[in-house]
């Protein structure tokens, strides 16, 4: 059994449905430039990193997925706890409800981030990366992070501001340095940090990446937006696909412009008021958990 603070070892992908060598092939593709979603991905990586060192005590990942950054948090926080939202998980993959042994140590508990299922002040840091544009109502949810963290303690979050539509029909928002400060503001958090994931580069070169996956290399698109990649054309657009993102990720390194970036991350501190606010603002709770 893993250690508190230890990451218990995890399948790669909530449901394996791949050889295992196919699935190494396909690992090491979406670690390089082949994969349209390089920079992308590897901005946020980054922004996870810089979160990270912030993170202490019990920690609450709402939105967690397959758990991605697990590894990066749990060494700074004396327990990992990962939140995912059921239909989310139902719309991705239809067939996990048969497979709940596969996910164990990926996703802890079944919830909604918009009604968390646990005590007022159970954790010291809450963390939730690309979450905020899947909600409805973000100020609930967020009166909800402020309710569960304990006085003082950190909110952790990234948001997206240049993105495709993607997870549909749960993508409602895209976000402001001023728009995501507003709003933890209202819930009673003060903002400590706001940081752009990438810059003016970055963004041309995943949105350019975004066209030619879906103008050249697509041969379906699916119902929670994304599409397949054609495996007859896979050959000559993925290397065109690798050769756009390594240029900008290049140009990216000498850019200075951050009015236009893929998003932001945010470090923000429970303030004195957010207990009342959060109180005002979420209506009845769910006790069941601690």
């Amino acid at each position: 059994m893993p250690t508190a603070n230890q990451e218990p070892q995890r399948p790669r992908g909530l449901i394996p449905t791949r050889g295992p060598w196919v699935r190494k092939l396909n690992a090491w593709r979406k670690r390089s430039p082949l994969n349209p979603y390089w920079i992308e991905l590897s901005c946020l990586l980054r922004t996870a990193e810089a979160l990270a060192p912030h993170a202490r005590g019990r920690l609450l990942d709402v939105g967690v997925g397959e758990r991605p950054y697990g590894a990066l948090f749990a060494r700074h926080v004396s327990r990992y706890v990962g939140l995912e939202y059921p239909p989310v998980a139902d719309n991705l993959h239809p067939e996990i409800w048969d497979r709940l042994e596969e996910i164990r140590g990926v996703v802890d508990v079944f919830g909604d981030g918009q009604r968390l299922p646990f005590r007022d002040g159970s954790f010291g840091t809450l963390l939730s990366l690309e979450v905020l544009e899947h909600v409805p109502d973000p100020d609930r949810c967020l009166a909800e992070f402020a309710r569960v963290l304990e006085p003082g303690g950190r909110l952790l979050i990234s948001v997206p501001f240049a993105a495709p539509l993607h997870q549909l029909p749960f993508d409602f928002y895209r976000f402001t340095p001023r728009g995501i400060e507003t709003l933890l503001q209202r819930n009673g958090f003060e903002v400590e940090r706001i940081e752009p994931r990438g810059n003016f580069a970055s963004a041309a070169g995943s949105t350019l990446s975004h066209y030619i996956l879906r103008a050249l290399g697509a041969s379906g698109r699916h119902h929670d937006g994304s599409v397949t990649v054609s495996r007859w054309r896979a050959p000559l657009v993925l290397p065109l696909i690798a050769l756009v993102q390594l240029f900008f990720g290049l140009a990216a390194r000498f850019s200075r412009d951050e009015t236009f970036c893929l998003g932001y991350g945010v470090v923000a501190r429970k303030g004195a008021g957010a207990s009342r606010s959060s109180s005002r603002s979420s209506g009845s709770r769910v006790r069941s958990q601690s």
